[in-house]
Order: C-alpha cells, then structure tokens, then sequence
C-alpha cells in the first residue's frame, strides 16, 4: 500500500467490482480517460479485474484509490507497460465518482505513483497519454515544470463524431525531484 495525507493506494478487490462497473459504463469518464467505448457487463469487467488480480508480469500494477479516513473506494490508478531495463512505464488514475473529483485525490495519486516508481521501481521516466482537449490535466502537469510534451498521436482518438489528438508527456526522476527542491 501506498500511504498519502488523504488517500491510500491499495490493491484492487474483487469487492471493488460493482463500482469498477459503473465507472467502465461512464461516458463522461470515458471520454476523458480514452477507455472502452462499448457497454461492459459485470461479467465482462469480472473476467478484467480477475486478470488484473491474477498478474505476475510485474509489468502492470493497478491500485484502488481509498480515501484515508473513511476508506471509501473512489478510483482506480496504474502504472502500466514496466520496462525495467529501459526504465520506463506509462501511468494513469481516475477518479470514478464526479463528487470526488477536484479535490486533490487525484494529484495525491500522481505523486504518490511518482514517487513509487522512482524510489521502489528504480523507474528513470514516466509516460502519460493525455488527450488534447483534456486541457486541466495538460495544464496541471506543463504548469508544474515536471512533465514536458514529447509528441502528439495526430486525430488519434475518436470520440464525439471527431478525432482527437493524444498527447504524449514525459516526466523524468530528475526533472520530478528538481521540482521538489
């Protein structure tokens, strides 16, 4: 478990399900997390979650984002795609309840991550695929110095009767630990 002011990053449960379920069925999210654009069943999302529980790769790693006090489920945070001998993988985390959103879970989560990956995983940069009219997100992450843009997957993702770029952005250890300073 990863341990923040206000969160815990703890692994996934199979008691988890019926949330995970409804957040997969969100159109709003995903629209905003480039997911599964097609209805999912329990069963569907079941059969998901129990290969993500049954991973040994140690290339995946997903955590259930709980809030610290009440320990209520409120999303879902990975870090995906681990190359240890390049050290490099990519990230993402969602918050799947609107009521919890814009309220610093989120970026508790990204630190928390951040430092995971950089200290336990010995990881030297992180990869995050944000799309391009996700400005608050793009803007957060190119604000605090720490992740620059390293590329754009052009008319990449379709959504909304249009295609939409996806842009790559890049956060090294030493950029990250820089800005701590």
């Amino acid at each position: 478990m990863l341990i923040g002011e206000k969160i815990i990053l703890r692994p996934l449960k199979m008691q988890d399900l019926s949330l995970i379920n409804q957040w997969r069925n969100d159109l709003e999210l995903t629209r905003q997390t480039m997911g599964i654009r097609f209805p999912k069943t329990l069963e569907m999302d079941e059969e998901w979650l129990n290969q993500v529980l049954r991973d040994k790769s140690n290339r995946n790693i997903y955590w259930g984002i709980e809030i610290k006090e009440s320990h209520e489920f409120i999303g879902i945070a990975s870090l995906r795609n681990i190359d240890y001998i390049s050290g490099v993988g990519d990230f993402g985390w969602m918050i799947g309840s609107s009521k919890f959103r814009g309220l610093g879970y989120g970026k508790e989560a990204e630190n928390l991550i951040n430092e995971y990956a950089f200290l336990v995983l010995n990881l030297r940069k992180l990869v995050r695929y944000i799309l391009d009219y996700n400005t608050i997100s793009l803007k957060i992450l190119s604000n605090e110095g720490m992740s620059k843009e390293e590329g754009r997957l052009k008319e990449h993702y379709y959504f909304d009767g249009k295609y939409h770029d996806v842009v790559i952005m890049a956060l090294f250890r030493d950029d990250y630990y820089k800005s701590l300073e």
